[in-house]
């Protein structure tokens, strides 16, 4: 389950990079780069291919959204 109160305030960090991020949704880096490639963060470039960040107030919006897992097995 994605840790919320350790996301960092958008005003002090705009961007967070995939590895800042895997921890935060309790995945692997090599995950966040798959969910990036199929749409599903929020990501803007900054100065190439190889700077690829995460727009923090939207993966916050995004996490906020999310609605706890009720199902039972």
């Amino acid at each position: 389950m994605p840790q919320t109160d350790a996301l960092p305030d958008p005003r002090e960090r705009p961007f967070l990079t995939a590895a800042e991020v895997a921890p935060l949704l309790g995945v692997s880096r090599s995950n966040v780069y798959r969910m990036i490639k199929a749409g599903q963060l929020p990501t803007i470039q900054l100065g190439g291919l190889r700077s690829t960040r995460i727009v923090t107030a939207e993966l916050l919006r995004s996490v906020m959204a999310l609605e706890p897992n009720t199902s039972t097995g």
